[in-house]
């Protein structure tokens, strides 16, 4: 499929989950598409204020979780401790929030640049970012009041961990945020599971 085509599918997906992600109590185990998502445990918001502590500014935190989320193992960057949320300390990462789980084969990626940024590309690939760096544009989505936009980051063009997701990007307060699942099943049901997980992201400050 084209990413015009995937984009064009899209479309009616985006109007669908705007329209269904209107402010409302969850109850414990909510089911999402193929996930279930249920309370974040304590140590994933301790790690969210350590982090905006570190950088100095607000970070997207996820209040409900997939069930069963694991930590990685793999510490991607100097002086980086990869949680559902953490923070890259030195280097060009400087800055930056990355966090990053699993899910059995669901693969989530959270990160905040310390400054807005106006390219997707650049967000998803932070200082790594090439030029030829491209996403796929897939459509606006309002969650919760706060205005968003979905991507898909092919593999082609792109070299980060966001390789293969689709994420909901926005920008606020001084600095863009992007959240997203790899897709493993259809770009509708990783947009779906984006979704559900945005309803609960709180910013966090230090």
């Amino acid at each position: 499929m084209t990413y015009a085509c995937i984009a064009a599918a899209c479309a009616a997906v985006l109007a669908v989950a705007t329209a269904c992600v209107q402010a409302h109590a969850m109850s414990s185990g909510t089911k999402g598409p193929g996930i279930t998502f249920v309370a974040a445990p304590p140590n994933v918001v301790a790690d969210c204020r350590v982090t905006a502590r570190l950088v100095g500014y607000p970070v997207p935190c996820p209040m409900r979780v997939p069930q069963g989320t694991l930590e990685p193992t793999v510490v991607g960057h100097d002086c980086t401790r990869i949680y559902v949320v953490g923070t890259a300390c030195s280097g060009s990462w400087h800055g930056w929030v990355f966090g990053s789980t699993y899910v059995g084969r669901d693969h989530l990626v959270i990160t905040a640049s310390p400054r807005p940024l106006s390219s997707d590309a650049k967000l998803v690939n932070g200082p790594s970012w090439y030029p030829q760096a491209k996403v796929t544009q897939l459509g606006p989505v309002t969650i919760n009041g706060r205005r968003m936009h979905a991507v898909f980051v092919p593999p082609a063009t792109n070299e980060s961990a966001f390789m293969d997701h689709v994420v909901l990007i926005w920008t606020t307060g001084g600095h863009t945020y992007g959240v997203g699942f790899h897709d493993v099943s259809s770009i509708r049901q990783t947009l779906l599971k984006d979704v559900e997980l945005a309803k609960s992201i709180k910013l966090i400050g230090p």
